[in-house]
């Protein structure tokens, strides 16, 4: 989603950190048309898309995130500001 919704040429970041000694946390960040407050809510919905641009895809890849990260004892959270971009964040457990 990211690559979808940032524009040629600006920069989509990708980082990983121990989150105490239990999760790793990732986080994907982009500088992208952001997603407005209230569709926030609604981003890991199945098959909910918000009603602005092109509609590609089917609105089922942030549900599928979201059940595999939490099959996995794992929670998924984003943040975002209208015009800015978005921070898509995953936590999962650290097996050892």
């Amino acid at each position: 989603n990211s690559v979808k919704f940032t524009p040629a040429g600006e920069s989509i970041t990708v980082s990983a950190e121990h989150d105490g000694d239990s999760f790793v946390r990732f986080v994907v960040r982009d500088c992208g048309a952001g997603i407005a407050e209230e569709n926030i809510p609604h981003v890991f919905d199945r098959f909910w898309q918000a009603r602005h641009g092109s509609r590609t895809g089917a609105g089922l890849g942030l549900a599928i995130a979201r059940g595999i990260v939490t099959a996995h004892g794992g929670t998924i959270t984003v943040s975002s500001k209208l015009g800015e971009g978005s921070e898509f964040a995953f936590t999962l457990p650290v097996i050892a």
